[in-house]
């Protein structure tokens, strides 16, 4: 592919409305959903932009020589079966995981008691039912494993394929990301701001005044959780980063 190179002032310029003075602290902690609910997310970095960089990926793609390439719609409901599968497979096997475990603790249960008293008897009857549900659990978690193993296996050609036309596009069409970045910081006078949440899956921040995009990613099983949220640090001291304000996006 082509590498276009391209003239960074329209995009310099329309990222020069911001205005900037003054300067507050800002946290931001990030949510992850989980399964119980949503949890703070550790060491995940976090960029403070004093522009939107997605508005100049936005105009970069204009730009490129051809089209930005795109999961196919059949590829793209391919992994959404594959994505149901392995949450089947997950919530299957830390239910066979907990029916293990209660199995192992009858067994030492039993192995004090008398076995020919009548809570014996109780127990051991207990052991039988729950060691052919475990076992059951067994089977079903083996062949949901199967099941979206052999899909992933039956598109990896295609995923490869696509992600070296993908990488290539991007290589060629985001050539001049970082000169941009660097031609709009320098006419700002301003620069970006790294950092990484800690344990309690927050970072605090001294940004000068004016608005910020604060930008993050966490990894899910379709790809990625990804913000780009605008916030102007003295009007809202505390930034929450959740599913209710990203992107899901689906990442190959």
């Amino acid at each position: 592919m082509r590498v276009q190179r391209i003239s960074p002032a329209p995009i310099v310029g329309a990222a020069l409305f911001l205005a900037a003075c003054g300067g507050s602290d800002l946290t931001v902690e990030v949510l992850s959903d989980t399964p119980q609910g949503p949890a703070a997310q550790e060491n995940i970095e976090v960029g403070f932009y004093p522009f939107d960089r997605d508005s100049v990926f936005d105009a970069l793609d204009a730009q490129a020589s051809s089209p930005k390439p795109e999961i196919p719609a059949d590829m793209a409901s391919t992994f959404e079966e594959i994505r149901t599968l392995q949450e089947q497979y997950n919530s299957k096997n830390n239910e066979w995981a907990d029916g293990r475990d209660r199995l192992q603790n009858l067994s030492e249960q039993l192995q004090g008691l008398d076995r020919r008293s009548r809570d014996y008897m109780q127990r051991y009857e207990e052991f039988g039912d729950l060691e052919a549900q475990v076992n059951r659990l067994e089977r079903e978690k083996v062949e949901l494993f199967e099941q979206f193993t052999g899909m992933q296996e039956s598109v990896a050609v295609r995923v490869d394929s696509f992600r070296i036309a993908r990488d290539s596009w991007e290589e060629a069409a985001y050539s001049d990301y970082f000169d941009v970045e660097q031609d709009i910081l320098k006419a700002r006078k301003a620069e970006v701001f790294y950092d990484t949440t800690g344990v309690a899956g927050t970072v605090t921040r001294s940004l000068p005044g004016g608005d910020w995009w604060v930008v993050a990613r966490v990894p899910t099983p379709r790809g990625e959780l990804y913000w780009n949220v605008k916030v102007d640090p003295s009007a809202v001291d505390t930034l929450q980063l959740s599913s209710d304000n990203g992107e899901d996006r689906v990442r190959l």
